[in-house]
């Protein structure tokens, strides 16, 4: 049974949910599953096909939270989108409750369109406030979501809040191996534009990413890096960004927003070949049983 509760933070409406307001459309032309991240390309994948490549992400990230370990609980997807990486692990975890969580009451309003009988429960709130209680999940994940953040520190504060003692926290996303004005001027024109049209502030630096502890609570157990093989289907990008760029011209209906989105993804092949100032990192964390300090 799925529930929706569209209280928005006091913070909101944001650029973050005006973005993902505007975008639904496109993104539909990633993933009919409604699925908004890169893939995860591993042998025997065939890399022309997105679907099983965005699935094997979601493994990845499921792996990381030892979620096959739990007999029963609670696990949060702190900035979902359409909730579909929540729905794939409702059901390779039936014993689990799954709770997705995005800033974007339209997407919340397409994931109970379409998948309103499966069993995940939705909110349309802030991942820097959320509305659970203390130490009453046993997971959470930001999958290619915390990069929004202005206050990396206080959203991985407030997810270690609803973590239970021994619980884990899953983050992955793309972050910058140095400061940006150490880059050369071309790379900051391509990060930029990738993103300032993704509604992005700016990508994290890996260097203040591996000391982040969410106010002491969290340890990283774990830390990889794997754009190598979100290569495949960062691909797909490329011919898609130009399919739908006549399909927004054919339409001539448009928002700002989904031609920014379009620029962006035709941006993101020349990002990811950036490896010396960009890299995609999966971090795993342990929420320990000190009290997350301010």
């Amino acid at each position: 049974m799925t529930t929706t509760n569209t209280g928005m933070a006091d913070d909101a409406p944001s650029v973050t949910a005006e973005y993902y307001d505007d975008t639904i459309v496109d993104y539909t032309a990633w993933s009919q599953e409604g699925y908004l991240h890169f893939g995860y390309w591993r042998p025997w994948l065939n890399p022309f096909v997105r679907k099983p490549m965005l699935e094997e992400m979601n493994r990845v990230v499921f792996r990381q939270l030892a979620l096959d370990r739990l007999a029963a609980g609670r696990i949060a997807d702190l900035g979902c989108g359409f909730g579909a990486v929540a729905r794939h692990g409702s059901r390779l975890f039936p014993q689990l409750e799954f709770h997705a969580l995005t800033i974007s009451a339209n997407q919340v309003a397409e994931a109970q369109r379409r998948h309103g009988q499966e069993r995940v429960t939705y909110y349309c709130r802030d991942y820097h406030q959320l509305p659970f209680a203390d130490a009453s999940f046993d997971g959470a994940y930001f999958l290619e979501s915390l990069c929004h953040s202005t206050r990396p520190e206080a959203a991985l504060r407030e997810a270690a809040r609803v973590l239970r003692p021994g619980a884990r926290l899953v983050l992955t996303d793309g972050f910058l191996t140095r400061p940006l004005k150490q880059t050369s001027r071309l790379f900051q024109h391509i990060v930029t534009g990738v993103a300032h049209n993704w509604a992005v502030p700016m990508f994290h630096h890996l260097d203040q990413a591996r000391q982040w502890s969410g106010g002491g609570c969290l340890e990283r157990i774990d830390q990889f890096e794997c754009g190598w093989r979100l290569g495949p289907s960062a691909l797909h990008a490329a011919h898609l960004s130009l399919w739908h760029f006549f399909k927004l011209m054919r339409h001539q209906t448009a928002t700002p927003w989904q031609w920014k989105h379009l620029r962006a993804s035709a941006y993101t092949i020349a990002l990811g070949l950036y490896r010396k100032y960009f890299r995609y990192h999966i971090m795993t964390f342990v929420r320990n049983d000190q009290p997350c300090s301010d």
